[in-house]
């Protein structure tokens, strides 16, 4: 039966979405399904009732965008991320990709309770919330070109940065994700599953000499000569300057500078990065 057929309840229309492993909807699609395209008043009332109800949580406004809360899920108001994220970014915005910690997390390495799901897009875009789970948007204007890679998972599928990917974007928002520390965490987690091939094809996508100073010298100090040298190389041909690496120092805390990578630093940002190992 498809989904223009008239002669679904409510219930019955969700059940079929469910049924499907769809749990983002949007209004048109609702009212196609229960034969009900020309009573838009009649749509909204039933669809506030299933809201009070917590069968479905409202996740866009424009375009009306929905998500459907299995029961037992109800308490906590959404389903995994995992089983929506997708299909819900297809109204909002396709070129998206999981990002930052959350990526990080993804791939193996959650060393932090994170209070939102990261999510990367072209431009600003303002937190979605599903019940009690926020999604916060960071903006990468040429976020077409960031290697990702596709999750497989038993209800649903979302797109996520590379790990090479990941700690670039890690490095180029660090004052944004926990500093030094946190960024040296993540590194020594993905270490061994680096490559050297995907680390290039990453620093090309970004394209930006300070991001790449910066995770170069991190590598250095965290003794990963593989991928240190991949960044050397990739900077070899391009012009740059001295960088800090971490905030502006302040005066009384004295710094020093790395001719191979051209990147200021002290003693504290050291400490900071050697916590996280």
């Amino acid at each position: 039966m498809s989904e223009t057929t008239p002669s679904k309840t409510a219930e019955e229309a969700l059940a079929e979405l469910q049924g499907r492993a769809r749990y983002v909807f949007d209004v048109e699609t609702f009212a196609s399904m229960t034969g009900r395209k020309d009573n838009a008043h009649g749509i909204r009332i039933t669809l506030k009732r299933l809201e009070t109800r917590g069968v479905v949580t409202s996740v866009h406004k424009r375009p009306m965008v929905y998500l459907i809360v299995p029961a037992e899920y109800r308490a906590y108001g959404a389903p995994p991320l995992s089983w929506w994220l997708h299909d819900a970014m297809q109204f909002l915005e396709p070129q998206y990709y999981v990002c930052l910690h959350s990526a990080a997390r993804y791939w193996g390495s959650s060393h932090y309770a994170l209070q939102a799901d990261q999510v990367m897009v072209s431009g600003y875009r303002t937190p979605l919330r599903a019940g009690k789970r926020q999604v916060v948007f960071t903006a990468r204007t040429d976020i077409s070109d960031a290697p990702i890679v596709r999750t497989r998972g038993e209800k649903g599928a979302y797109l996520v940065s590379t790990r090479e990917a990941t700690l670039l974007d890690l490095m180029r928002h660090r004052s944004k994700v926990g500093g030094l520390e946190s960024i040296a965490r993540v590194a020594r987690d993905f270490g061994p599953h680096l490559t050297q091939s995907e680390l290039v094809r990453a620093l090309d996508a970004m394209g930006q000499v300070a991001v790449a100073q910066r995770i170069g010298f991190l590598f250095d100090v965290l003794k990963l000569d593989g991928m240190a040298e991949v960044v050397e190389k990739w900077l070899s041909p391009r012009a740059r300057t001295a960088r800090s690496l971490a905030e502006p120092l302040p005066d009384t805390l004295a710094s020093m500078t790395t001719s191979k990578w051209g990147i200021i630093y002290s003693t504290r940002d050291i400490d900071e990065i050697k916590e996280g190992q």
